[in-house]
């Protein structure tokens, strides 16, 4: 095999790999842990993770993320509830993010208390 045709297929293959994962739909693309939070959890939550009073109102016992108190909270128990739902009113989102997006997830939800 010519030089040429190694690099060639060294390119064709980069290529493939990069066109395939534009393709994969979001929940298999890696966790962007702000603009997950922003679409699946804020218009509960909160942008910032205290959620308005008008949401604690609707749903009494809604965590408030920014609170010391959620520093407390192991992670494996923030991942179950995500990952699981707490109904009635919390989804589960097992069928619609990936464990590592759940993950990061968990910690960025804890990062909240930091601030």
């Amino acid at each position: 095999m010519t030089t040429k045709v190694m690099v060639f297929t060294a390119l064709l293959a980069i290529a493939a790999t990069g066109a395939l994962r534009a393709q994969q739909p979001a929940a298999q693309q890696p966790a962007d842990a702000a603009s997950l939070y922003a679409r699946s959890c804020a218009s509960c939550h909160g942008a910032k993770g205290t959620p308005s009073p008008a949401m604690l109102h609707s749903m009494p016992g809604l965590p408030d993320f920014a609170s010391a108190a959620i520093a407390s909270v192991p992670d494996s128990v923030l991942r179950n509830v995500i990952t699981n739902g707490k109904p009635p009113m919390m989804l589960a989102y097992k069928t619609r993010l990936t464990a590592d997006q759940i993950s990061a997830l968990v910690t960025y939800i804890k990062a909240f208390s930091r601030h």
